[in-house]
């Protein structure tokens, strides 16, 4: 049977467009794959730093994109997307695709569960809240799995 997927893109919203995304990918289960947090800190195992390296090389794939800001959660990334092209050519959907295929190959397991989240960011207080929530991240997890 189907699950029915609700769509969280925005209508008639042009995903190639310069701008700033907030994007979440999951694992695969919510498997506690990355590393654990302990002091308010998150400490990545070796999954997590190969998925730190992967991150980092989203630049190198594509010219124009950078990641702003992150944090690698136990289960969860949180990152912060800039797309600044000339040409609008490079759709968000492919480059989380192209990272998500390049974590999984490079870690020679199923790592992600289908999709991931994204929000489109609009002014700069929006920035700077959500790099203040990517930040707390891994405080705001401890206090909840006490």
């Amino acid at each position: 049977m189907l699950s029915n997927r609700k769509n969280i893109r925005l209508p008639h919203y042009d995903y190639s467009q310069n701008g700033m995304y907030f994007i979440t990918i999951c694992t695969k289960y919510k498997r506690h794959l990355f590393g654990a947090i302990r002091n308010s800190a998150m400490h990545l195992n070796s999954l997590g730093n190969l998925i730190a390296l992967q991150l980092a090389a989203v630049s190198d794939y594509y010219n124009n994109i950078q990641i702003v800001h992150s944090i690698i959660m136990p289960n969860h990334i949180h990152f912060i997307l800039s797309i600044e092209t000339n040409n609008n050519a490079i759709r968000l959907g492919r480059i989380i695709n192209r990272f998500k295929g390049m974590a999984t190959s490079k870690a020679k397991m199923s790592l992600w569960q289908r999709g991931y989240f994204e929000h489109v960011i609009r002014d700069e207080k929006e920035l700077l809240a959500i790099m203040e929530y990517i930040e707390n991240n891994p405080a705001r997890w401890e206090l909840r799995h006490l």
